[in-house]
């Protein structure tokens, strides 16, 4: 059985997106569903069709005649991109949306990921938490049928420890929304920190599914949760497709343990090196006192860190900078 699907324009006749699929005909009605979801998350969210349809209108307009909307598509298209300068931008775009109308949720869910990843860039990592906390709980109040608000919400209390709370949160986003892309790839970073590694792993597998050609800013959480499970080829496949410009230390770090773990040691310290040069206070010490890590998951980067050649002590003014310091046997403690 042969399916097609076209989206067309109807006021131009514009061809916009087409795609196919090739299936048995044993189950006409699990074939529809398939396509149904993959159809749906292809229109819809960030990356979404419908998205890039009203960015490219954007475009065309004068920056001083933006509403609150147009400015929130131009800021999400600069916060895909993944990098300090484009995420910069991007809160300035959405920080402007939410002055035209500071109601527009879906603006603060983004300023809410903008600040995070900022903060993984190591810019100003607790302002930029809090920041991104702060929109979180605006969003939330604004829409609480939302789920990606939920979702936004359930990132800061997990990142500020809270994980009984942020639990609560992902299971209210991914009942209200089971089958869509980016409530279940936000899921599977933090399904390890809940002891759920591999269910992260099954999940990343559905979310792989249900779009295909995911967008470039899920490579990074779909990374982590792979690695977490073990699967460190896939792990390494999701971030085969990001350049240096997209490294912060999280994807660094993460990358050469991966690296380290299958053996691949020279690369791995290749990797170490490039990211030492970007983020100089990298150190193992630094990366688990980071978040509330399960002692799996902090045995797991101490030992393949350690492989990759990754500094194993914080120096004492950077461990200062940390709300929860740890010291690891044979550093020194400030």
């Amino acid at each position: 059985m042969r399916i097609t699907a076209q989206l067309v324009e109807t006021a131009t006749g514009k061809h916009i997106w087409s795609d196919r699929w090739d299936r048995p005909e044993n189950d006409f009605f699990a074939i529809q569903t398939e396509i149904a979801e993959q159809v749906s998350n292809r229109l819809g969210g960030g990356a979404g069709l419908i998205q890039e349809a009203g960015r490219r209108e954007a475009h065309r307009k004068p920056p001083a005649n933006l509403n609150a909307s147009e400015l929130y598509l131009l800021g999400t298209e600069r916060l895909e991109r993944i990098n300090r300068d484009d995420l910069e931008e991007a809160i300035r775009l959405l920080t402007r949306s939410l002055e035209v109308d500071p109601s527009l949720a879906r603006a603060w869910i983004e300023l809410s990921h903008a600040h995070k990843v900022l903060a993984g860039f190591g810019v100003e990592p607790l302002r930029n938490r809090k920041q991104a906390a702060d929109a979180a709980m605006r969003a939330v109040t604004l829409d609480p049928g939302d789920a990606e608000a939920h979702v936004v919400r359930a990132i800061t209390l997990a990142e500020s420890a809270d994980l009984a709370k942020a639990k609560a949160e992902f299971d209210t986003a991914l009942s209200m929304a089971p089958n869509e892309f980016e409530i279940l790839t936000f899921y599977v970073t933090w399904a390890a920190m809940f002891g759920e590694p591999e269910r992260g792993a099954e999940l990343a597998d559905r979310a792989i599914s249900l779009n295909p050609n995911f967008p470039m800013w899920s490579t990074r959480p779909l990374n982590v949760t792979y690695f977490w499970a073990g699967r460190y080829e896939d792990a390494l496949r999701m971030t085969d497709r990001l350049g240096p410009d997209n490294y912060d230390r999280w994807v660094g770090t993460f990358r050469a343990a991966a690296l380290a773990a299958l053996g691949r040691t020279d690369e791995a310290r290749t990797l170490v090196a490039f990211t030492l040069q970007k983020y100089p206070d990298l150190s193992i010490e630094g990366i688990i006192a980071n978040l509330p890590f399960t002692e799996v998951q902090r045995n797991r980067l101490i030992e393949t860190m350690s492989l990759a050649g990754f500094p194993r002590c914080a120096k004492s003014e950077d461990l200062a900078k940390l709300e929860q310091p740890v010291r690891l046997l044979g550093c020194k403690s400030p």
